[in-house]
């Protein structure tokens, strides 16, 4: 989001009121790889720390569950003040099913798991809570509460970090009614889009 935001600021759009043509396919393809990365990392973040962690903090393990995370945080919403909108909770529902189904098939493809091959392993899981050969019925409520409930209140909880701070792409002649301490007014779905800069 960072390139998009240099991009932006280096060459600003002819027309302000409508992303159209390669402008509007970055932006629309940084938004979206946002609306699945952002929740899907804060979700991890949460599953291994109450799931997995053992007592060993190690620098790989902080980074991967919790260090992208932050990272994520500061790049898109407060550096590039990325938007968030209902509609990409489908994306962030599709990542999260398409990892449940590929836990799935590499637990089953004997394609093992290199973090974990010294041999006192009885299932090839990525996590040890995730273990579809050994725990199939613990599996399987654990994944069915992660898509239908964990991962849409994540996405809530980011949406509504998304909405705290003001947009940087808003209609240039209603800036005075969208922005009102700090918050948009109006509906962000319905706001349109020109670029601003703040």
């Amino acid at each position: 989001s960072v390139g998009s935001a240099v991009y932006l600021h280096l060459r600003p759009p002819a027309n302000t009121g409508v992303l159209e043509g390669g402008l509007g396919l970055l932006l629309k393809t940084t938004w979206a790889l946002f609306a699945i990365a952002f929740p899907a990392e804060i979700v991890i973040t949460i599953l291994f720390w109450l799931l997995e962690f053992d007592g060993n903090l190690k620098y790989v393990s902080v980074m991967v569950h919790g260090g992208f995370a932050a990272l994520l945080l500061i790049d898109g919403l407060l550096l590039s003040r990325i938007p968030l909108r209902m509609k990409q909770l489908l994306l962030s529902q599709a990542f999260c099913f398409f990892y449940i189904l590929w836990g799935g098939i590499h637990a089953y493809s004997g394609i093992g798991n290199p973090y974990k091959d010294d041999g006192t392993q009885d299932d090839d899981a990525i996590y040890g809570s995730i273990a579809w050969k050994a725990k199939p019925i613990d599996t399987t409520i654990l994944v069915v509460g992660v898509f239908f409930l964990v991962n849409p209140i994540v996405f809530l909880v980011c949406r509504l970090l998304s909405r705290l701070l003001p947009r940087r792409l808003v209609r240039g002649e209603e800036n005075e009614q969208l922005f009102q301490g700090g918050k948009s007014s109006r509906n962000d779905e319905e706001a349109g889009g020109g670029y601003i800069e703040m």
